[in-house]
């Protein structure tokens, strides 16, 4: 699809194919691509297709702006995949620090909202992701695999119908469900993650994902490919559904034809939607708040009872694994971050920056619910904040 009103593509590239499919969009669209990497993702691939290529770290917003403005960009494009460890690890400039500091939440959507308004206040367009990747997101219909069964099809719809729900309150945009009860949600940990923690049950189970209510298609948009599949070939899903012309779908040709030789179901459908869309989550004053009302959503959905939170973000939330195995979950991805976070806390106070302490793990029961003493228990020896 051409975009004649587009002459300059400024691309922020993080890492996967996502940057250079985009840029090669753009170059067929007779469009100039001028592209800033985050160091440490983006692909030195991207480097022929553009005209100039430049790396920045992740967090600085003065550097690629003032790159971006001197070499004619207009639009820009927010592209590949940026670790959610990103959030915790990233070094700031005084703009994004002024940036964060007036967020309630630091999760993805609030920080990349953020971006784009600050790009827009300085007059360059961020552009919806899927941008030049038209053909890439599938319609409605059936696209490898054996044809759906009536059984499949009525997972699928319970399926997506929770996965809209728990998106719209921004704990992730997958979750792995079987009959009418849900396997794994997708939090912090991403996608292949919720794949392998809900998958290698011994009978088939379905990956759900969706983007959610008035979902920001400027980033964060849902991608399927190779990965995708192999790591759902190897955990034993043999049924993915996403939602339809909302999903990019990478090496489309290399997915089908291995969905089809692995007998993994693959089909695109619309996401239920309520009668009455629920409002977006409300004001959390803090994690101890925001832990308490996401375990009390879960309950509501009938997935589980407790949430984890940390400084703004959901980091796993109970499934049907319990919430022994969600304590779990939260220890091991935070486990990762505690010393980067450490060290960048660390060097904000040499720098003379008035910086808090890295926030604890928190979590939240539903209401009615009571922690058992032994889940408690290992809750504190990893490091996780109960509340009273």
């Amino acid at each position: 699809m051409n975009h004649p009103e587009i002459k300059v593509l400024g691309i922020i590239a993080g890492a996967g194919e996502f940057p250079r499919r985009v840029a090669e969009g753009a170059r067929r669209a007779g469009v100039e691509v001028v592209c800033m990497g985050i160091r440490g993702a983006a692909s030195d691939e991207l480097r022929p297709l553009c005209r100039t290529f430049r790396r920045f770290r992740a967090g600085a917003l003065e550097e690629p702006l003032e790159y971006f403005r001197s070499e004619g960009v207009k639009h820009l494009l927010l592209a590949g995949q940026i670790k959610p460890a990103t959030l915790y690890t990233m070094w700031p400039d005084s703009t994004a620090r002024r940036l964060l500091g007036q967020m309630d939440r630091r999760n993805a959507h609030s920080i990349f909202g953020a971006v784009c308004q600050y790009a827009a206040d300085h007059g360059i367009t961020v552009l919806p992701s899927t941008t030049f990747m038209e053909e890439c997101m599938p319609s409605v219909g059936h696209l490898a695999g054996p044809i759906p069964t009536p059984e499949q099809l009525e997972e699928a719809h319970f399926g997506m119908t929770q996965a809209r729900e728990i998106a719209r309150l921004d704990i992730g945009q997958s979750i792995i469900v079987h009959n009418r009860s849900v396997i794994c949600v997708e939090a912090f940990k991403g996608t292949n993650e919720c794949i392998r923690s809900g998958g290698y049950r011994g009978y088939g189970v379905t990956l759900c994902k969706v983007t959610k209510p008035g979902h920001d298609m400027r980033f964060d948009v849902p991608c399927l490919g190779l990965g995708t599949i192999k790591n759902a070939l190897k955990a034993g899903v043999n049924h993915i559904v996403f939602e339809a012309d909302r999903t990019i779908i990478f090496q489309r040709e290399e997915v089908v034809a291995l969905c089809n030789r692995h007998g993994i179901t693959l089909h695109a459908m619309v996401a239920p939607r309520p009668a009455e869309e629920s409002p977006e989550p409300e004001h959390m004053a803090d994690d101890a708040a925001h832990a308490a009302a996401m375990a009390a959503a879960v309950q509501r959905l009938g997935i589980g009872h407790i949430a984890v939170v940390c400084d703004g973000v959901i980091i796993a939330v109970d499934d049907a694994d319990g919430p022994l195995k969600c304590i779990r979950r939260a220890s091991v991805y935070m486990r990762r971050l505690r010393f980067l976070r450490l060290l960048n806390w660390v060097c904000s106070l040499l720098m003379g920056r008035n910086s808090a302490p890295p926030a604890p793990m928190v979590l939240g029961t539903a209401p009615g619910y009571t922690l058992p003493a032994e889940i408690a228990a290992a809750a504190r020896r990893v490091g996780i904040k109960l509340i009273s």
